[in-house]
């Protein structure tokens, strides 16, 4: 039996990034409830880990979510809990904490003029690209976006994908309603009919663009979580208008575009492109409101993979969190508007 110490806790906890109880605290190490007690303050006094709730809901969380999260998904997906749907996860809680919400309350506004507006589509475009694989740099999207010169010795691909991108985001930028969400998704996946296109992973044939699935399945790859599939029932798309509501009705834009980087891709409503169209779309409040878009440059691919893999599968929104906060962070810095 292991020795209670902060660092065997912290290692305990690393390893339940969803948090314990002090009875299953007690149990797995088989201390007295004195010992257990004293141990906690200490390590709680360490900063070493934390505590939410109160009485029998309280738990107990390593106080590092990132070092814990990855440590827990650098298990091979086979050796972790099976997480089936559940639809209790697209409520609005948990959301951004208050901590976090406070950081952007002050935002001045920051309409977007034609310049920034061009500027924005690059960065955006580069970075959301570059999160599902794509190899263009902000210097290759500038000169695609800007001069149509694609970059050479790099796929075909590479550059639809910017250019979907750039394009989806215009249409969005002119079409500020939440509804637009099928015509993004399907200019983020459109193929152009290019048999050289038909192939690749980034793009959909015709009628399985801007279109809720309804008989096919999907998998998320290396993870246990199960998305919904109904076939025949009409769920999903009835899932995602309650989404697009709910977001519409959280009154902090903030909030509503961590809610829409978060649900959709939990949703699954589409065949693919789930996560890119939920780049796009959360940005939606942000805009209606006069606040900065966050076009998502230097965002950590591998911490928002994490961070997506806790909310399947853990409904665990502190990773996803700090990536929201850390990429409109450095939006907000690239726009030229005053830091929160």
């Amino acid at each position: 039996m292991a020795n209670l110490t902060t660092q065997s806790l912290v290692e305990y906890l690393n390893d339940r990034p969803g948090g314990v109880s002090s009875g299953e605290i007690e149990s797995h190490f088989d201390v007295s409830r004195s010992t257990l007690i004293r141990r906690l303050k200490e390590a709680m006094r360490a900063g070493a880990i934390t505590v939410t709730g109160k009485g029998p809901a309280t738990r107990y969380f390593s106080a590092d979510p990132l070092s814990a999260l990855k440590a827990y998904f650098a298990k091979p997906h086979t050796d972790r809990v099976v997480a089936p749907y559940r639809e209790g996860y697209l409520a609005p809680s948990p959301g951004l904490s208050d901590e976090a919400a406070l950081k952007f309350r002050g935002i001045a506004r920051h309409p977007l003029a034609k310049r920034e507006l061009g500027k924005f589509l690059i960065d955006f475009a580069c970075a959301s690209s570059v999160l599902e694989g794509g190899t263009y740099s902000l210097l290759d999207t500038q000169a695609l976006i800007e001069y149509g010169e694609k970059s050479p010795g790099k796929p075909l691909e590479d550059a639809f994908l910017v250019l979907n991108h750039k394009e989806a985001f215009e249409y969005l930028h002119d079409n500020m309603r939440l509804d637009s969400i099928y015509r993004v998704h399907d200019l983020l996946t459109s193929d152009h009919d290019l048999p050289e296109l038909a192939e690749s992973r980034h793009f959909l044939p015709a009628n399985e663009r801007g279109v809720v699935r309804e008989y096919a399945e999907v998998d998320i790859a290396l993870s246990t979580y199960l998305p919904p599939f109904r076939p025949g029932t009409g769920y999903i798309a009835k899932a995602l208008q309650r989404v697009l509501e709910t977001a519409d009705s959280i009154q902090d834009p903030v909030q509503a575009a961590f809610y829409l980087l978060t649900r959709i891709p939990y949703l699954q409503p589409f065949k693919d492109g789930n996560k890119r169209t939920s780049r796009a779309i959360c940005n939606v409040p942000l805009i209606r409101a006069g606040l900065p878009p966050i076009s998502f440059v230097d965002f950590g691919k591998q911490d928002y993979i994490v961070s997506l893999l806790a909310f399947y599968e853990l409904g665990d929104t502190r990773l996803a969190e700090r990536c929201l906060v850390e990429a409109y962070t450095k939006s907000i810095a690239r726009l030229g508007s005053p830091k929160p």
